[in-house]
C-alpha cells in the first residue's frame, strides 16, 4: 500500500513538472533566436533564415545583413551571450531575446512568436549599420548590466 502512494505521489508530481515546463517553453524560442542570429549575422544563410521569418516581407530587410555578413567574410563563430529581455518580457505568444557578441561589442535583438507548434521570427535588430559609420560600441550591453544588474546573461560558445 505504501508503495502505490509513492508511486501515485511520483506520478502526480512528474506530470506537473512536465505541465510547468510545458507552459513556458523559453528553451524553444531562446534556441530559435540563436539560430535565425546564426543564420544571418554569423553564416549569411538567406534561405535558413527566410525560412525562420514570420512575415516574408522582411525579406528586403534581411539582405542587407546578410549581405553585409557576407561582405565581412565572416570566417568565425565567436561565443555570444543571450538574455531574454528584461524590458519586453512575454507579450502574449512574443519574446524577445538579446544578443551581445563581445569579440566585436556589436548587440541583437530578435523576437519570436510561436506559430502552429513553431517559434518564428517576427522582429530582429542590430545596434550597428557599417555603411552608415559604424556601430555603437557595447552602449546596449553595458546600459543594460547597469539598469539591469541580476540580468543573468547566458554564454553561448560558437553558436
Amino acid at each position: 500500500m505504501n508503495h502505490s502512494r509513492i508511486s501515485l505521489f511520483s506520478l502526480c508530481l512528474c506530470t506537473l513538472l512536465v505541465f510547468l515546463g510545458c507552459g513556458r517553453d523559453t528553451d524553444g524560442a531562446e534556441q530559435a533566436a540563436i539560430r535565425f542570429y546564426k543564420s544571418v549575422w554569423v553564416n549569411g544563410d538567406m534561405n535558413e533564415a527566410s525560412g525562420m521569418l514570420q512575415n516574408k516581407s522582411d525579406l528586403k530587410e534581411i539582405a542587407w545583413r546578410i549581405s553585409d555578413t557576407r561582405r565581412e567574410a565572416r570566417n568565425s563563430n565567436p561565443d555570444i551571450l543571450i538574455v531574454e529581455s528584461p524590458t519586453e518580457r512575454v507579450i502574449g505568444r512574443y519574446k524577445t531575446f538579446l544578443i551581445h557578441r563581445p569579440a566585436d561589442k556589436r548587440d541583437f535583438k530578435v523576437r519570436v512568436r510561436k506559430e502552429n507548434g513553431s517559434w518564428r521570427v517576427v522582429k530582429f535588430e542590430q545596434n550597428y549599420i557599417d555603411h552608415q559609420g559604424g556601430y555603437i560600441s557595447g552602449d546596449a550591453y553595458q546600459r543594460l548590466k547597469a539598469e539591469f544588474p541580476g540580468l543573468k546573461w547566458k554564454r553561448v560558445e560558437n553558436p
